[in-house]
């Protein structure tokens, strides 16, 4: 691994694993919106301004990376990246599992099925995964430290969402999260 990656423009770069990590959120927008509808009304007033900077940060660092992303080849020519796709893979397979079970629940109801079952926030979870995957694949240090960095805002923006579960939802999360780890466990 080197500080920085090396940068071409080119067919083979980072921004078609950019480009399938949005794929599973776009097409559940497309033909299942209204999965969102209970809890998108309250998405940015339950936010404190603190939260709301914070998610603001998170969006703008996640920008940065996937701009970055276009510049920096695919080359599975060392262990480092091996293993960055092998995270990946990991990643974007949980990922996938838990937006098929977004797109597959009712609205208005708490998604607790698949692996909602194992971690409230999967989708979270996951992406936090891929990133630091594509981070490996980068075989570039800085990359990977923008990696962890885009992975840690989205597990903050875990925390500020269950506020917004809790006052849509009720005692039916409050019940949830008494029984399903935040991160990932065994339900109890």
């Amino acid at each position: 691994m080197n500080i920085f990656a090396d940068h071409t423009f080119g067919f083979f770069n980072l921004w078609l694993l950019v480009i399938l990590y949005a794929c599973p959120i776009l097409l559940t927008l497309i033909f299942r919106k209204h999965v969102f509808h209970p809890t998108a009304s309250r998405f940015s007033s339950s936010r404190s301004a603190w939260e709301y900077k914070l998610f603001i940060i998170s969006k703008i660092l996640m920008l940065m990376y996937f701009l970055y992303a276009i510049v920096i080849p695919i080359r599975l020519d060392s262990s480092s990246a091996i293993i960055g796709l092998i995270i990946y893979i990991i990643g974007f397979t949980f990922y996938s599992v838990a937006w098929i079970t977004i797109a597959k629940s009712g609205v208005g109801k708490v998604f607790s099925s698949g692996l909602f079952r194992f971690s409230r926030h999967p989708v979270y979870l996951s992406s936090a995964i891929q990133f630091i995957g594509v981070g490996f694949i980068s075989k570039s240090w800085f990359f990977l430290g923008l990696s962890l960095l885009v992975g840690i805002s989205h597990l903050r923006n875990a925390l500020a969402e269950e506020q917004i579960c809790l006052e849509v939802f009720g005692d039916e999360y409050r019940q949830y999260m008494v029984s399903t780890p935040r991160w990932f466990g065994w339900p109890s």
